[in-house]
């Protein structure tokens, strides 16, 4: 009995792992909340799009000057941006105001008030970047902003 208790605990220990790996190849269920407070989740990616998220902090360099980078580059990218910190509505607004970030279409500054992104992925550097093809499969990870170029190519499977 012994022995297929230590059997049955090999094989999970050894499943387990593959089965969390699995689960981060797909989006997670995104519950965030814009700075306008209005709720947005999966639902709210547009149809057919790819996603790409940042995870960020207002206080933080690199970060500050990855959406001085998007605000005259967003456009190029073929995606959906959601910008996503932990920090407080009104931090959001004024780093979205200050950054000139409110008015770019597919770009959106969102807080994940549940901190929702250290659970789901395991990163210590800030910005943090992951992209989602249109089907929800997760691509690839970055800890500095990708070339729209390079989200591309990483779209298109090359």
């Amino acid at each position: 009995m012994i022995k297929h208790f230590l059997l049955s605990l090999v094989v999970l220990l050894a499943i387990a792992p593959l089965h969390s790996q699995a689960q981060q190849n797909k989006i997670p269920a995104l519950k965030f909340t814009d700075t306008d407070n209005a709720a947005v989740s999966n639902k709210d990616i547009p149809k057919g799009k790819a996603l790409m998220l940042l995870y960020f902090r207002s206080d933080c360099d690199h970060c500050e000057h990855t959406a001085q980078q998007l605000k005259s580059t967003a456009a190029q990218y073929p995606l959906s941006i959601w910008m996503v910190s932990a920090e407080t509505i009104p931090t959001l607004r004024t780093f979205e105001d200050m950054m000139g970030l409110y008015d770019i279409s597919n770009l959106r500054v969102m807080q994940d008030h549940t901190q929702s992104m250290h659970r789901w992925f395991d990163f210590s550097k800030l910005p943090f970047i992951v992209v989602f093809d249109k089907n929800g499969k997760q691509l690839k990870t970055f800890d500095e902003l990708p070339s729209s170029a390079t989200i591309k190519k990483i779209l298109s499977g090359k």
